[in-house]
């Protein structure tokens, strides 16, 4: 897995964690994805903010990665 395992807390004084979502769980999981590609919070933290599991991570990996590929494509 590519992902890392930075140990940076993620600052949750600006975040409503309560609040209840209006993306789906592969947004969630893409949004979580790209929050532990920047390496600067800490997974369980991304995990809980984003309500997803190592599992929905895993689920949506693949489509994360072609979604970056896509956009990188774009930028060229």
């Amino acid at each position: 897995m590519l992902l890392s395992t930075s140990t940076a807390s993620f600052p949750t004084s600006a975040l409503v964690a309560s609040a209840p979502s209006l993306l789906s769980r592969r947004h969630r999981a893409w949004v979580a994805l790209y929050a532990l590609d920047l390496g600067q919070w800490a997974r369980p933290d991304v995990l809980r903010l984003n309500n997803v599991t190592e599992e929905d991570l895993a689920e949506f990996e693949a489509s994360w990665m072609q979604l970056r590929c896509r956009n990188i494509d774009r930028a060229a």
